[in-house]
């Protein structure tokens, strides 16, 4: 509780106001006995103390008024003091000061002459109508001090929280003045040693007349990208507009500013669009996916669009991820858009955003696109053959330009963003089908990377198997060592329809269900051992997959005569037998 000496020069005025109105002489204590104020003093002081047998004393501690018509015949307490002899009181009133039914303090009024005796006795009561609207001016003006102060102390605790919170942020009363600003927001636009009071002052400062004209015009909850100038380049800033409302009144706002770069650089870390794959992380065995690693790490370090091919379950994703660890957008988002998971209605959407209102269903505030979410880091265009022909041309544009327009808006959008796209359907039939663009096609194809199916590098199959049973051992706290002979063998020449993906949920089934530390066949699932891989296995024509490990062996060996011949050796025909597979 608030103590009356921290309002010691109104309660010395209170005592001089007193005084002169009654005519009387008067004394003010706190409940700690020290006399702040005497009408007989100039100035105010508590150098003296209440005794406890004092009038005033046992008023405050009795917390009710007391009446001393004659000191020396009344009260024993004055009888018994030490100071009788030297002591003019003649007679004396005491009024407890009280707040919350509790005394704080007590006003004497004291006579010490006869004449002055006998108007106090005389007009008792007009007295004490008097003193206890005296008293009441005086808690009050406690109370206001205690309610200034505890004003003080959340005004400060809340500049402490606003100064905290990891954001640009001002706040703004009902007339737009500026209550708070962060210095966040003042390093961020450079205003540590502007001075400005009003929202216009600071918007004028800002040179943006797009953000008082929304301020001022919109008392409601509102978020949207502008354009500021920051450190002498154009930038753009997310603005979210918080307004306060109180009993339906509006009572101001919190404004919060994020630089929309930093701003996606967040989003993509809460939703994992980091990449933490690397070309280690690959396990493979096989020549022809060292070869494919040894490559893909060379094609990493350049910009060029990366087409990646294979069948479901491949790794297709896995490569990407890895290509993007290798690169230069490494320190950038690794964003996925899977174009068959999406309606094609909202693929667009998805892809490039939309302002607000743009459509029926549109969010509030518009959307961001995974584009733009993807700048300076890497856009991967997951069954990129599912892409509805309409959208194409819209996303070629992208590719080539590194541009885009959001949905309902006709302003360019700037992005450094590199391409990687995977499909496991076969886009040249589809372009003959005319159910692919054959622009786009060249545009995603600028480096190829076929990713072979499982059961065409067997010797990868066991190491995988070790992989993954390490994994799941882990995972499910197991203990086993490997594989029987026998079951090792089965899962190598079993034909894997679902490939990498379909081996994985295999061995994880398998240390699921296993009993002992090795296992057997009969620990695998029951379509494997019927012959039922719940997937159709796709057949090529014979020509096609020659086509394809010519390709790839010309890819790996070069084009000229000595690439042929070692092309040659390693599909194992002759070299005219590869000169006329060639001509067909």
């Amino acid at each position: 509780m608030s103590e009356l000496i921290s309002i010691h020069e109104y309660v010395h005025k209170t005592a001089k106001i007193i005084a002169t109105v009654l005519d009387m002489e008067v004394l003010i204590s706190d409940n700690k006995m020290r006399i702040l104020a005497d009408s007989n003093m100039d100035s105010w002081g508590c150098t003296e103390m209440l005794s406890n047998e004092a009038v005033l004393s046992k008023a405050m501690k009795e917390c009710r008024m007391i009446m001393l018509k004659d000191r020396d015949s009344e009260y024993e307490g004055c009888r018994n003091c030490e100071k009788k002899h030297v002591c003019d009181i003649k007679s004396f009133i005491a009024f407890p000061i009280v707040k919350n039914d509790e005394p704080i303090g007590g006003i004497g009024i004291y006579a010490n002459k006869r004449e002055s005796q006998d108007r106090l006795i005389g007009k008792y009561e007009s007295f004490m109508d008097f003193i206890s609207k005296m008293s009441d001016m005086i808690v009050n003006k406690l109370e206001e001090k205690q309610e200034n102060t505890e004003l003080k102390a959340l005004h400060k605790r809340l500049s402490l929280m606003v100064e905290s919170i990891d954001s640009p942020l001002i706040g703004i009363d009902e007339s737009n003045n500026i209550i708070n600003c962060n210095m966040k927001f003042k390093s961020m636009f450079s205003l540590e040693e502007k001075n400005y009071e009003t929202f216009q002052e600071l918007c004028d400062i800002l040179g943006s007349n797009e953000l008082k004209t929304f301020t001022v015009n919109n008392h409601e909850c509102f978020q949207k990208q502008m354009t500021f100038y920051i450190g002498g380049k154009k930038t753009s800033v997310f603005v979210k507009f918080d307004p306060i409302v109180i009993d339906r009144s509006y009572k101001g706002a919190l404004i919060y500013f994020k630089k929309t770069s930093d701003l996606y650089d967040e989003v993509n870390k809460i939703t994992n669009n980091f990449s933490h794959i690397y070309f280690d992380d690959i396990i493979c065995n096989s020549n022809v996916m060292k070869r494919l690693k040894n490559d893909s790490i060379k094609f990493a370090q350049g910009s060029s669009t990366i087409l990646i091919q294979g069948e479901s379950g491949t790794g297709k994703e896995v490569f990407a991820r890895a290509i993007h660890g290798e690169s230069s957008f490494k320190n950038g988002p690794f964003v996925t858009v899977n174009c068959a998971a999406i309606p094609d209605n909202l693929l667009e959407s998805e892809l490039f955003g939309h302002e607000e209102g743009s459509f029926t269903g549109s969010m509030k505030g518009g959307k961001i696109g995974k584009f733009e979410l993807a700048n300076k880091g890497t856009l991967f265009l997951d069954e990129v053959g599912e892409m509805p022909i309409h959208l194409q041309p819209k996303l070629l544009r992208a590719i080539q330009e590194k541009k885009f327009q959001r949905i309902g808006s006709n302003k360019d959008i700037l992005v450094k963003t590199r391409i990687i796209a995977a499909t496991n359907r076969d886009l040249e039939k589809m372009i003959d089908a005319g159910e692919f663009r054959e622009d786009l096609y060249y545009r995603l194809n600028v480096i190829p990377l076929i990713i072979p199916p499982l059961r065409e590098r067997k010797e990868d199959i066991s190491v995988l198997l070790k992989y993954f049973l390490n994994i799941y051992n882990d995972i499910l706290d197991k203990n086993i060592r490997s594989f029987s002979p026998e079951t090792e063998q089965f899962l190598i020449n079993y034909k894997w329809p679902g490939n990498v993906r379909e081996l994985q949920n295999v061995v994880e089934y398998a240390v699921n269900i296993a009993k002992d530390d090795i296992i057997k066949a009969e620990d695998l699932p029951k379509r494997l051992l019927s012959g039922k891989s719940g997937e159709t296995t796709v057949i090529k024509p014979i020509k096609e997959i020659e086509r394809f490990y010519i390709d790839e062996a010309l890819r790996i060996y070069g084009d000229d005569l000595s690439g042929k011949e070692k092309a040659a050796r390693e599909l194992g025909i002759s070299l005219s037998t590869l000169y006329r597979k060639l001509r067909e």
